[in-house]
């Protein structure tokens, strides 16, 4: 029984007599010639006569076909006629293989159409509609392909299930919503609660010279996770175009160190669709305060550059020299250097 488990699982519809020889693992060619002679008679194996004998006593083919037994589909049938009759009854009928690979998802949605049809009148989030469906909630993110198959074979639409997707979630402060939104992020906790304490204090937004609707603390490498930042403009600020209003202005504002250069470009690769550009301002005052500072060795020392003739370009400072030096001396500039003081008199 087991080794006909194994001539079953063979990834091809042929099997060559060296291949069986393996699976039997039979020294004694006498006894492997009488067992796939037995495999034959019992109609599991069919010789493939153009592939001609082995040339041994007594022979044996080449090649044989492997005749997977008939699956008995009768109980799979009486489950898709019990379908909801919106699905694709008939469609099924005929695939019964097709209902087994779409089981699990199919039952639900059927079962949902059933009893709580009504829940997919109002939207849920993805994981909230998953659990409501499946009673896992990360079926979707995990399975999302299969269940697009199966709403497609089920002429179903794919806002069918109702749900919304929600961004990454991410300290913002909110200083007055217009249009278009200009939004500054922040690499550091310190300095984004500064500008979010004093712009709630004096009631101003306006950041060398720049109009700042919203602060947004990017947390490290969570603001380069792929698509974050276009997930949180088209859920939280609503201010894209093709939604009644222009496309929000996203500005940067991190360290002035090597991971600091490459979290802005890893920011904008991982948000192709959003305009984003290092807050120009800021920076130059950052390179003009470390002036008359001592700076501090940077905390990453694992020689990995970035962009820099590139950042500096979108800075405007293409033949800037200061920071290249202080860069290849390993040190850095804390965008902390920007304290309360230096930012109250900016703010205006």
């Amino acid at each position: 029984m087991e080794r006909l488990k194994k001539v079953f699982k063979n990834v091809n519809k042929t099997i060559s007599d060296e291949e069986l020889q393996q699976i039997f693992q039979e020294s004694d060619y006498d006894l492997f010639h009488a067992e796939v002679e037995r495999l034959v008679e019992s109609g599991v194996l069919s010789p493939v006569k153009s592939s001609k004998t082995n040339g041994r006593l007594p022979p044996l083919f080449n090649k044989y076909r492997i005749i997977k037994p008939q699956e008995d589909n009768t109980a799979y049938l009486e489950s898709v006629r019990r379908l909801n009759p919106m699905l694709n009854i008939s469609g099924y009928l005929q695939r019964p293989e097709l209902y087994k690979k779409h089981l699990e998802i199919v039952e639900g949605i059927s079962r949902y159409l059933w009893y709580t049809q009504d829940l997919l009148k109002r939207p849920m989030s993805r994981k909230e509609r998953s659990f409501s469906v499946w009673g896992r909630e990360k079926l979707l993110d995990v399975h999302m392909a299969l269940v697009k198959e199966v709403l497609t074979f089920n002429r179903l639409d794919e806002k069918f299930l109702n749900y919304y997707d929600t961004p990454e979630p991410f300290f913002e402060y909110r200083h007055k919503r217009c249009d278009p939104m200009t939004v500054l992020v922040i690499e550091n906790k310190d300095t984004w609660f500064t500008f979010r304490k004093l712009m709630q204090e004096t009631g101003k937004n306006s950041i060398a010279g720049t109009a700042v609707n919203v602060l947004l603390y990017g947390e490290g490498n969570k603001i380069t996770k792929r698509g974050a930042l276009e997930d949180y403009s088209a859920t939280m600020l609503g201010g894209q175009e093709g939604q009644g209003g222009r496309a929000a202005c996203f500005l940067y504002f991190g360290d002035l160190d090597w991971e600091g250069i490459r979290l802005f470009f890893r920011t904008r690769e991982a948000n192709p669709s959003l305009e984003l550009k290092p807050f120009s301002s800021l920076y130059r005052l950052m390179l003009e305060l470390a002036e008359t500072v001592k700076l501090p060795k940077s905390l990453d020392q694992r020689g990995v550059i970035g962009p820099l003739p590139e950042f500096l370009s979108l800075l405007g400072l293409p033949n800037e020299e200061s920071l290249r030096a202080l860069l290849a001396e390993g040190k850095y500039i804390p965008q902390e250097i920007v304290n309360y003081q230096v930012a109250a008199k900016i703010l205006k």
